[in-house]
């Protein structure tokens, strides 16, 4: 390439040198003129004595001859120092431009071998006349293994073995003919010897002055064996599918393996095979159908054992048997085998859902070796076959049940009638539940409206006589009247929870829209459980909470739900335990995260996505524990969990139970603010850790 990048202009010395030549000539002509007029005009007198008046006049002349000469010649010099001086300037220019034009020369012959260099795809240039390597890039190099300066003295047999020669010299032609040509697959020998296919396509153009082949070359042996693959899957998947084809179209079980087997001995080349059926439950097997078996070796493999010979053998262990020379293998069971002359032999087993029906076979009279890719492809046959088996079997099977169904078809309408009336006093049962939950409701909201005047009088008056006639009372009276007034109390208590029920069912609890500090609220309510739970010898402690963290909300119904809670923990913690409060800032992803765990227990909560982020409050305690199967359960309304002939009622003692309406009413109250509550505990095994109830409220942002 630097070869035809170089200048071929003449240096400005070698264009003028003939003049300056030819000038120097004509100077020493001129020189030699006037010597030779100065000695004539010098010996004149002494040769012509008798002239002297001439002699003087011709001295003269040529004096005045020498001095216009000598004057010429001063001129010229002159002249020829200007022209010299220019000269050596104009080559000093042309020398610099001689310098710029090869390094521009050098550049170009580097970008030119990076270009080539740095090409995807190895690229080559061949020589037209004979087809030689002329010149390639760093790619065709490595996928060669030949350097540039090797491939140059190489001849194309050394990379085209055999034939794969003419098919290259035959591109070359054709690339000289029609400007362009291509070959898929040309066969490449390496350095190490190795071969690959390459894919060829080459132009017909210039490089430099002379025009080459400009090839490109990729390697496509790994498309090649990809193809070739798939055409054998291909060819694999329709023999499949025909089988397939025949097992579910064909009734008849000797017809269907007939079929399969003459297209396996087509398919493989094989000289005959047949299909054997499990009978007498797996103990013995039965030759269906055959192809290529003579009448006699057929009535004498008719019947065999299963675990007997090859054929026993495949069936007993589930898995492919194969004999290249039967005649050399002591597996074999029956001589006559040999005498008929089978030596290769392949025996799979047909499976459907792991279940052995059975076993076919086929068998070569050459030694035969069948590859991995043909077994596999066999076992996937006896998967087919076996499938077509069962069917065909299920189908005698559906019939004879069939004959069965006619005759209960009777009884069958009798039932679906009984069904019809079944299902219409189960839609009146439906609708009576639908009326009693109506009227549960209702009565909770109407009881607990009815209760509370007449509870208000009994406690006024009990409270009442206690303040006014304490003194008058006896030690027994005075204690009947407290029972009396601790009595209303509880009963007040229970008839608030029902009317709270009834109006978080109803949706008409007013809530109030406060900004809440939660820090603050649990610092209070443990306080207020302090001295109860030292009475329990029980450790309360207050956990961390996000600061400056708010929530949103009403704080006298919130303060109440979390003071439920924590009043369960301390009933259902045993002396010695410990009771923690502690809040967590979550995000909406953090809460979405967790939608499989929490969404049972709170279904509508997912609906709408949370809108920012959340607070996590939990109460831990080492308490008792809640089984798996009751955590869903207790925030139900009057569900408790034990027997309730146990039951017993009571804020302080431990496992002091009440009514079933504590949980209900956090849940609601919970959810009335647009949060879920759920319960954790491992259960209520003696080494379990207690509960942990968790409640999920809206956050309030830190700058609002």
């Amino acid at each position: 390439m630097t070869e035809h990048c170089r200048t071929k202009s003449r240096p400005p010395q070698e264009t003028y040198r003939p003049r300056a030549e030819r000038l120097q000539r004509w100077l020493l002509r001129l020189a030699a003129v006037a010597v030779a007029g100065g000695a004539a005009t010098a010996f004149y007198p002494a040769l012509f004595p008798a002239w002297p008046a001439t002699g003087d006049f011709l001295h003269r002349l040529f004096e005045v001859a020498l001095l216009v000469t000598l004057a010429g010649a001063g001129l010229q010099f002159r002249r020829l120092a200007g022209q010299r001086r220019r000269l050596e300037e104009a080559g000093r220019t042309l020398e610099a431009e001689n310098a710029e034009l090869r390094k521009a020369s050098e550049m170009s012959r580097r970008r030119y071998r990076q270009l080539l260099n740095n090409a995807g795809d190895a690229l080559f240039f061949i020589d037209p006349d004979d087809g030689t390597l002329r010149e390639l890039n760093r790619q065709a190099e490595d996928l060669l293994g030949y350097t540039a300066d090797e491939i140059r003295t190489l001849s194309p047999a050394v990379l085209f073995p055999g034939p794969q020669k003419r098919r290259y010299l035959r591109l070359v032609r054709n690339v000289q003919r029609n400007g362009y040509a291509e070959s898929q697959d040309l066969l490449f020998r390496r350095k190490d010897g190795s071969f690959f296919a390459g894919a060829v396509h080459a132009r017909y153009g210039l490089l430099g002055d002379s025009y080459v082949v400009h090839g490109v070359l990729r390697d496509v042996t790994d498309r090649k064996r990809i193809e070739q693959e798939l055409r054998q899957r291909n060819r694999d998947l329709t023999l499949l599918n025909e089988i397939a084809h025949w097992t579910a179209a064909s009734p008849n079980r000797g017809d269907m393996a007939r079929e399969v087997l003459q297209r396996l001995r087509d398919c493989f080349v094989a000289d005959g095979g047949g299909v054997y059926l499990t009978a007498e439950g797996g103990k013995r097997l039965h030759l269906e159908s055959h192809l290529g078996i003579g009448e006699d070796l057929g009535a004498t493999l008719k019947e065999i054992s299963t675990g007997e010979g090859l054929i026993g053998r495949a069936v007993a262990s589930g898995r492919p048997t194969a004999s290249v020379d039967l005649q050399r293998d002591r597996r074999l069971r029956f001589t006559e085998v040999r005498k008929a002359g089978w030596r290769g032999f392949q025996a799979v087993p047909l499976t459907v859902n792991e279940r052995i029906l059975g076993v076919f076979f086929l068998f070569h009279r050459d030694k035969w070796i069948y590859r991995r890719e043909e077994v596999n492809l066999l076992v996937a046959v006896g998967k087919q076959l076996g499938t077509g088996i069962e069917g065909i079997n299920l189908f005698e099977a559906l019939q004879w049940q069939n004959r069965l169904t006619q005759v209960s078809n009777r009884e069958l309408e009798h039932s679906r009638q009984q069904l019809h009336q079944n299902l219409e006093r189960m839609a009146e049962t439906n609708r009576a539940l639908e009326r009693l939950e109506r009227m549960k409701s209702h009565f909770l909201a109407l009881a607990s409206h009815e209760l509370r005047t007449p509870l208000t009088y009994v406690l006024s008056g009990s409270e009442f006589l206690q303040s006014q006639c304490a003194n008058r009372l006896r030690a027994d009276e005075q204690t009947a009247l407290e029972a009396v007034i601790q009595g209303g109390q509880r009963l007040d208590g229970i008839v608030h929870d029902l009317l709270e029920v009834a109006r978080i069912e109803s949706e008409s609890l007013y809530l109030a829209r406060e900004t809440i500090d939660l820090e603050q609220l649990f610092r209070e309510l443990v306080l207020e459980f302090e001295e109860h739970s030292r009475q329990r010898e029980l450790r309360l402690e207050l956990g961390t909470f996000p600061p400056g963290c708010r929530l949103l909300g009403d704080r006298h119904h919130l303060r109440k739900t979390f003071g439920r809670l924590l009043e369960n923990a301390v009933k259902f913690t045993p002396a010695g335990g410990w009771i923690e409060t502690s809040g967590l800032l979550q995000t909406e992803t953090e809460v979405l995260a967790q939608k499989s765990q929490l969404q049972p227990f709170a279904p509508n909560f997912f609906q709408t996505p949370p809108a920012g982020p959340m607070i996590k409050v939990s109460i831990r305690d080492t308490g008792v524990g809640i089984d798996p199967e009751e955590q869903l359960h207790i925030f139900d309304k009057f569900y408790e969990i034990g027997d309730i002939a146990s039951h017993f009622t009571s804020s302080d003692r431990f496992g002091g139970k009440g009514v079933g309406l504590g949980l209900a009413l956090v849940k609601g109250m919970i959810e009335a603010h647009g949060g879920m509550v759920w319960v954790e505990s491992p259960g209520t095994a003696p080494t379990n850790a207690g509960s942990t109830f968790h409640a999920l409220l809206p956050a309030v942002p830190i700058d609002r």
